[in-house]
């Protein structure tokens, strides 16, 4: 926490002051509610220390209050019923691995609030770039937790509030005045004009149609990105325009609306252009009459396109690097445990067998001492391979650490997971990993607990403990064996 601005001494020439001040000192203004701070974080210290840090401060007259939510799915409640929150403070990884980047987008698309100022912050920095992320989520600001000394997170959130304040202000004027040119569309014709000449400017694909289905509007971006001629399109159907699937979906969209109220709908779509595939957000709406002698009747629709391909692209690779083995290319620990919590509970739900296996191979801190953390790692990825390649697709299977796996068998009792954990036995057993300079080639073993789930067990833990009991029996015995 900073000090106390008052022990600072005089402020330096030319120097602007901050209108951020320790509420002790400047006292609050009587009866104003206190900003609220929406803490988005499944560890309790953090939000036990930004109340410490927001206690004795205030902006514009008014403290802050920290509203806590323990997950993505808590915060998700909250939003949905209160609009007042100007700042959240979010954190990348909760109960799931994505759950932050999630609730960002429930934020932005589902709910549509443009107002909230995110800042986002991760106990883990490097697991998701941060160009990445400022590029592919709209966030305010992209922050480590080990950032955000007192200074940081309140120069973060008097940021997020005046912008919070801007857009406000923003919103409300764009609201008076659609208002005011609304009442005045049936009379201006150079609305009309204006519109348009807007329109053709716009870098995104835009059309409009009649409730016919016929073209009455469209820009320079439509022109490019569906290779439309120089020829009038006007009054010609979308459909002679657009490509499959984009036309058929287009077509639904509308009648969708026309029956409808006036809100919007959105739906994704693909389509290729000279060779390469390119995926599209669509958002439509539909446009009805304010005349009082056709009152709410439609008198078109609209459709915007995104680009979205490296949008998708970043979303993958976010994906990857948060559930994917660096080394191997398996399910790293958490993305692991994440699934096999998953494939518990629908097997319990239904019924079905599930076995667990816990596979160590033998002896690897020999390798890596004898031949290199090089070899020992050509070791690990060919013994990675050896396994995934004897598994199902349905199959779970991680890196929990070092040279030890595990993988989750759905559907698969006690006596066939017994043949399958032989089975990846023999196929580590089989490796001949090419040493050069005339030395054999190095062969791995490997040493396998196998245990299924009984109706005593609570949870994935249980499982597991009893797989790795039967694992260290395995290794006690002289290892390169199966036991459960």
């Amino acid at each position: 926490m900073s000090k106390n601005p008052d022990d600072r001494g005089p402020e330096p020439a030319g120097k602007t002051k901050l209108s951020l001040r320790r509420a002790d000192r400047t006292g609050t203004t009587e009866g104003a509610a206190p900003w609220p701070v929406l803490v988005v974080d499944d560890d309790s210290d953090v939000h036990s220390m930004t109340r410490v840090l927001l206690r004795d401060f205030s902006f514009q007259g008014k403290g802050f209050e920290v509203i806590s939510a323990m997950s993505g799915a808590e915060a998700r409640a909250i939003l949905g019923r209160r609009s007042d929150i100007p700042v959240m403070l979010l954190d990348v990884v909760m109960e799931t691995p994505d759950a932050g980047l999630s609730l960002i987008r429930h934020v932005r698309d589902d709910l549509g609030n443009r107002r909230l100022a995110i800042v986002l912050r991760t106990g883990q920095p490097g697991e998701a770039p941060e160009r990445d992320v400022m590029l592919a989520y709209d966030i305010n600001d992209y922050r480590s937790k080990t950032e955000l000394t007192a200074q940081k997170l309140f120069t973060s959130l008097i940021g997020g509030l005046r912008s919070w304040i801007h857009l406000s202000t923003i919103e409300a004027m764009a609201s008076t005045l659609e208002r005011r040119v609304t009442e005045r569309t049936c009379q201006l014709d150079e609305a009309r004009r204006f519109a348009e000449s807007l329109v053709e400017l716009l870098p995104n694909p835009l059309w409009f149609k009649d409730p016919d289905g016929s073209l009455r509007l469209y820009n320079r971006a439509f022109r490019e990105m569906f290779a439309v001629g120089d020829e009038d399109w006007h009054g010609r159907p979308s459909s002679d325009t657009l490509p499959e699937p984009l036309a058929g979906l287009d077509q639904l969209a509308d009648q969708s609306l026309n029956l409808g109220g006036s809100g919007g709908l959105a739906f994704e779509t693909s389509i290729d252009r000279q060779g390469v595939t390119r995926t599209l957000m669509v958002n439509k709406g539909v446009v009805r009459s304010d005349c009082r002698d056709k009152p709410d009747e439609p008198i078109g629709t609209i459709g915007i396109v995104t680009d979205i391909t490296e949008r998708k692209r970043m979303e993958s690779q976010l994906r990857h690097l948060a559930t994917t083995d660096e080394l191997t290319g398996c399910l790293n620990r958490r993305a692991f445990f994440a699934a096999a919590e998953q494939e518990l509970e629908r097997s319990g739900r239904y019924g079905g067998s599930v076995s667990v296996l816990m596979i160590d191979i033998d002896h690897f801190k020999q390798v890596n001492d004898r031949h290199g953390h090089a070899v020992g790692d050509q070791a690990l990825r060919a013994a990675t391979a050896a396994i995934r390649a004897n598994l199902r697709e349905i199959d779970c299977f991680g890196r929990l650490g070092g040279e030890e796996f595990a993988a989750m068998l759905p559907e698969t009792p006690l006596a066939g997971a017994l043949q399958v954990a032989e089975r990846l036995r023999q196929a580590v057993a089989a490796i001949a990993l090419p040493l050069g300079d005339g030395e054999a080639p190095l062969r791995l073993t490997t040493s396998l607990g196998v245990a299924e789930r009984t109706e005593a067990d609570g949870g994935l833990d249980q499982i597991l403990a009893r797989a790795d009991t039967a694992l260290y029996r395995a290794k006690a015995a002289g290892r390169n064996r199966v036991l459960a």
